[in-house]
């Protein structure tokens, strides 16, 4: 027998000896074929919801007998007493039910400044796109627009918080959201707001605001509006029984 380096597919007669484990012995790797469904949804933060419908073992079932909700919008306008340079950032909340397939749940705009001759009128235009699946369409999604502005040292100074459920119809939709900010209740804290520039803001916003909870006891000022353009799509509300 001729020597050969490589051990992949020699023929070992009974009386030739075997090398041992330790040696370094050439082999060839063996190629693991992962198949993956063409339905599978690709998505890290939605690895439990992948899972557990892979788990089912008919994907595409599972999908066809829950209700999906394709949200397209633009943050069209706003209107406010004063300031400049004003910038949005939007967040769309949902309960656990809800599942993310695509889109992003957050985003922020351009700053829009003030054109000439006015006063109080912005435009940013700024769209946002989501598909979410859920089988049972309890806790609607909510969007949750925070404007801020830049101070003459570049901090970002919170000028009013707005919210909104997602209309639950399909078609067009407009909505104004009045706008609204927190006032401090202590004369100390209105002083320390002045001395440092930054005014009274909610921690984790839009989720407190989406849940609503404590807000009896906050107190708020008005501070504007915005306008929003929706365009929605639902599916599969019938089919599960849901009449709107």
């Amino acid at each position: 027998m001729k020597e050969n380096n490589d051990y992949v597919g020699l023929e070992v007669k009974e009386d030739e000896k075997i090398p041992e484990k330790n040696q370094d012995v050439p082999r060839k790797k063996k190629k693991l074929n992962r198949l993956r469904p063409n339905n599978q949804i690709d998505n890290k933060n939605n690895d439990k919801y992948s899972t557990s419908l892979a788990n089912t073992g008919n994907f595409s079932e599972s999908l066809q007998t829950g209700i999906f909700l394709d949200i397209q919008g633009v943050i069209k306008e706003g209107t406010f007493p004063e300031g400049d340079q004003i910038f949005c950032k939007y967040d769309i909340i949902y309960g656990d039910e809800w599942k993310v397939i695509s889109g992003q749940s957050s985003g922020q705009s351009q700053h829009a400044c003030l054109g000439e001759g006015s006063t109080c009128y912005f435009v940013w235009n700024m769209p946002f796109q989501m598909r979410l699946y859920s089988e049972k369409p309890s806790n609607w999604p909510q969007i949750i627009i925070s404007c801020y502005y830049p101070d003459f040292l570049g901090r970002e100074i919170l000028k009013a918080y707005g919210t909104c459920y997602i209309p639950t119809t399909n078609g067009q939709h407009e909505r104004n959201i009045s706008m609204f900010c927190p006032i401090s209740s202590y004369s100390f804290t209105k002083i320390l707001e002045i001395m440092y520039g930054e005014k009274a803001e909610l921690i984790n916003a839009p989720k407190i605001l989406a849940l609503g909870d404590g807000r009896e006891i906050l107190r708020t000022k008005s501070e504007g509006n915005i306008k929003l353009k929706f365009h929605i799509n639902l599916e599969n509300m019938e089919a599960n029984g849901f009449e709107i």
